[in-house]
């Protein structure tokens, strides 16, 4: 890695600024995917001991932005096309199903919840969401996860939520492009247009609604791959 990547790290916070530069260097594209991370080198790099490196290494790969390699560092991670085509796809199916099921059984109730959920995220795209703060980005994201985690948990169905979470894509994925101003609109729309579907107690439109959603973010995604 290039010495001017990442700055030096001063405070106690180590770890977690260590997480935060070396994220933001992959997701700026200064760390290239399958690049091999060692940790001597960044915690030379950045002023530090191994130890924080080494664990922010780890949370990393459990966000799965990177691979750890026995006692050689890690590696960052890429998926191939092949299988984000699958998971989106599979997904889409799968949210569909789910959603199809939330309308038909509990749709009134599930209306209010979604409402709430989006005036939060109105709340916060109005303060602002610059594309370089994480923790923003973080926040609209996993607002978004919960709207949808809403219609799952709605649909009353134990094995689609669970077939769901494990074909969740990796934090990585998802905070990156979640930077995009563009796609958070786009995000809020669909959001609004599910709830009308539901409160219209439209069952097959919020299904349609759902499965879009994730084709759009599928292609969205491969076409910047």
């Amino acid at each position: 890695m290039s010495q001017d990547r990442m700055k030096k790290v001063t405070n106690h916070s180590l770890a977690d600024q260590a997480r935060d530069m070396i994220r933001n260097a992959i997701f700026e594209g200064k760390i290239k995917p399958e690049e091999r991370l060692t940790i001597e080198r960044i915690a030379a790099e950045m002023g530090i001991s191994r130890t924080p490196v080494r664990e922010a290494l780890k949370s990393l790969e459990a966000d799965g932005i990177v691979k750890l390699l026995p006692h050689r560092g890690a590696v960052v991670q890429r998926f191939d096309e092949a299988e984000i085509h699958d998971r989106y796809s599979v997904r889409a199916t799968l949210e569909g199903y789910a959603g199809e099921l939330a309308c038909t059984l509990r749709a009134e109730a599930l209306v209010v919840e979604l409402e709430a959920n989006c005036l939060a995220a109105e709340a916060l795209m109005a303060a602002g969401v610059p594309s370089d703060n994480l923790d923003a980005v973080g926040a609209l994201m996993s607002l978004n996860g919960q709207f949808y985690d809403l219609i799952f948990q709605a649909s009353g169905s134990a094995v689609t939520v669970r077939l769901l979470e494990a074909l969740r894509m990796p934090l990585a994925y998802r905070l990156y492009h979640w930077r995009d101003a563009e796609r958070q609109q786009g995000s809020l729309k669909f959001h609004r247009d599910i709830i009308e579907a539901l409160r219209a107690r439209k069952p097959k439109r919020v299904r349609k609604l759902l499965e879009e959603r994730l084709h759009e973010a599928r292609d969205y995604i491969l076409a910047r791959n």
